[in-house]
């Protein structure tokens, strides 16, 4: 007997299904069936699970009526991470104090006085940095001949590259690593050694220390680093408070590296696993500019988000109560057959392309231009330097619900021949 929509609600807040289940046949499910459902847990709170595109769309635009601060942006792990006097991460969003768990109007001040180093000039005077590291990764790969892709390659990238704008000391970029993802992760057992919520605690207090005693330093100083902008913003002619200074550093540390990262793996995993979509990208170099966002939209890096109705509403049928949490799985949206023909199909010519992995209104990515700089790129120094990539093992996903994606892809690569010296 098959099982009912309702039976398959706890997979929904399982870490270790988005390792280990199929979750878009689920999503499937839900958009056929139940698009706007409501959804049990074992944290006796319940919340809505809207997968549909249209219905995704619509919360991201309406801030004021779907808040994402009231209860954090995020779904919590268990009880422990749903209650605010035990999880500082969840204390931290609820008082605002980092911009996804912000509202209008202070998000979007905040946002202001955060994006110089993210605006297209800015980028454009980073991709000089983006364009050599991505050779000499690729240089990597071919010297490595076997190796775990995700770590070796697919991670480097982004955890340089936010480093960079942040000038963090190289020698401390091992450790904030580690950090960054125990902190995403802390029910995956590979980046922790405790509780979930002990771990996420712990990462969530090294690296907020740590980025809070960088600015002290650097105030006053003129610095143009993202974290000289930091120890300068003031809201309202209000400097950011510590908790501010520091929550949001995490932010930029953490998921900064992640979701390229994973949005780079998970690409590169795709075009081993169709290799006729590789074949085309090499006869067309044109496609480099639209599969940055290809790659987002299949991966979803991010695959849900919170808000927390502020009034009562309806949407996609259903009454929605002030108060209640409505959970935006952009996983789900991405693929809504409504929305793009032929969804499940990994398509680098996709045009337009207007998917949800970068969320949407108010909240979407800051980093938006900086992630397809390094997805073009690092793809880019790949088809130049890169005759053949193929899986030699079994691939191993994360274990989180907020964050899914490969942490282990063992591939080996064949240059081009001649071996360019990079």
């Amino acid at each position: 007997m098959a099982e009912s929509i309702s039976d398959l609600d706890f997979h929904l807040t399982d870490p270790a299904f988005f390792a280990t289940g199929d979750t878009h046949a689920l999503w499937r499910r839900l958009r056929t069936e139940d698009p706007v459902h409501w959804t049990r847990t074992r944290y006796d709170r319940g919340f809505w699970s809207v997968t549909r595109y249209r219905d995704v769309r619509k919360v991201y635009l309406e801030p004021n009526l779907f808040s994402a601060q009231r209860s954090g942006a995020t779904l919590p792990l268990s009880a422990e991470f749903a209650d605010p006097e035990r999880s500082p991460s969840l204390k931290l969003a609820m008082e605002g104090a980092m911009l996804p768990s912000n509202d209008p109007p202070r998000h979007n001040k905040m946002r202001r006085a955060l994006h110089d180093r993210f605006l297209p000039k800015a980028v454009a005077e980073l991709d000089g940095f983006v364009q050599s590291l991505a050779t000499d990764l690729i240089g990597d790969l071919i010297r490595f001949g076997e190796c775990n892709f995700v770590d070796d390659i697919a991670a480097r990238l982004p955890a340089a590259v936010i480093f960079e704008i942040m000038e963090i000391p190289r020698e401390d970029w091992p450790m904030l690593f580690r950090m960054a993802n125990m902190g995403i992760a802390p029910a995956d057992a590979d980046y922790g050694g405790g509780s979930a919520l002990e771990m996420r605690t712990k990462a969530l207090r090294t690296i907020f220390d740590y980025i809070l005693d960088l600015v002290k330093q650097r105030r006053g100083k003129g610095g143009t680093d993202l974290l000289s902008i930091l120890g300068r913003v003031e809201i309202d002619g209000v400097p950011f408070t510590d908790n501010e200074i520091g929550y949001n550093g995490f932010m930029f540390v953490a998921a900064g590296q992640e979701t390229t990262r994973n949005t780079i793996a998970g690409g590169i995993y795709e075009l081993m696993s169709q290799p006729e979509e590789m074949q085309r990208l090499r006869a067309n170099p044109g496609l480099i500019e639209t599969l940055p966002d290809e790659f987002v939209r299949w991966v979803s890096p991010v695959t849900h988000v919170l808000r927390t109705a502020t009034a009562d509403t309806s949407l996609g049928g259903k009454d929605i109560r002030e108060g209640d949490w409505v959970v935006l799985w952009n996983g789900s949206a991405n693929r809504d057959e409504s929305a793009f023909p032929d969804p499940d199909r990994f398509d680098l010519g996709r045009q337009p392309n207007l998917h949800l992995g970068f969320g949407g209104g108010d909240h979407f990515c800051l980093g938006a231009v900086v992630a397809r700089l390094q997805i073009r790129r690092i793809v880019q120094a790949f088809l130049d330097h890169v005759e053949d990539i193929e899986l030699v093992g079994p691939v191993e996903r994360v274990a989180s619900h907020q964050f899914p994606g490969y942490k282990r892809m063992p591939v080996r690569v064949t240059p081009k021949c001649p071996q360019p010296a990079i």
